[in-house]
């Protein structure tokens, strides 16, 4: 159980509202989609910011605290589950499309935002965002990117790794970096954005994606093959 004086601490960051600490309220944060272990945090803090994220990073790290991020906790891998106990740092309320660039082809979008709303969004234009979870009406792109998901539109346009072009993220002492860009081609260095997408939160807490879009098709076909076996399927 975290002292007083530290929940003090991030309800001075993120507003008492944002700072749950009451049982009944730690007990929806014990679990995600995964009928494995729950556990119960100490606290859950729920910023509006990338400025809230530093901050409550900086108090984890001078008292060693962990940190599990969770966005829908919609994900099948026992991710968001906070088995070490300490705070689960919630992204729900970082849910703004930043920007949507149709000369350039992309979109820059808060962790928080829904994936059917990145979908809507740039469909309304002519656009498209072709990775689609499963999960995508309540999932967010922040998931999405932690781990790098897929769909049934994967086998033609691959995951959500091949559409992430840079990432604004907060690094566990608080530190903010940014990575990649609008550019398609950027050769300066290590890819850390490929990095940080599928890393599920282990490396940093991004905070900002800027995405790539493609020309929104004309037509759509659905298609089904039979197999024999498995072995057929896999060639």
């Amino acid at each position: 159980m975290l002292p007083e004086s530290i929940r003090e601490e991030l309800r001075a960051i993120v507003g008492e509202k944002n700072c749950l600490d009451k049982q009944e309220a730690l007990v929806a944060y014990s679990y995600d989609a995964t009928p494995m272990q729950q556990a119960l945090p100490d606290v859950v803090v729920i910023p509006k910011s990338t400025a809230e994220v530093q901050q409550v990073m900086r108090v984890a790290a001078r008292h060693h605290i962990p940190i599990v991020t969770r966005g829908a906790g919609s994900n099948l891998c026992g991710g968001t589950i906070p088995v070490g106990g300490g705070i689960v740092l919630v992204l729900s309320r970082m849910n703004q499309i930043v920007e949507i660039d149709e000369q350039n082809l992309t979109i820059t979008v808060q962790p928080g935002v829904r994936t059917v709303d990145i979908h809507q969004a740039v469909e309304a234009l002519g656009l498209f965002y072709p990775p689609d979870p499963g999960s995508m009406v309540i999932s967010t792109i922040g998931g999405n990117i932690a781990l790098n998901s897929g769909g049934l539109r994967g086998l033609k346009y691959g995951t959500t790794k091949d559409y992430v072009l840079g990432l604004e993220a907060v690094l566990p002492n608080g530190e903010v970096i940014r990575t990649g860009g609008k550019l398609m081609k950027d050769v300066a260095g290590y890819d850390l954005t490929k990095l940080l997408v599928g890393s599920e939160g282990t490396l940093a807490i991004i905070t900002e994606a800027i995405l790539k879009l493609i020309p929104k098709p004309q037509t759509q076909r659905v298609m089904l093959a039979m197999f024999a076996d498995m072995a057929q399927a896999a060639r």
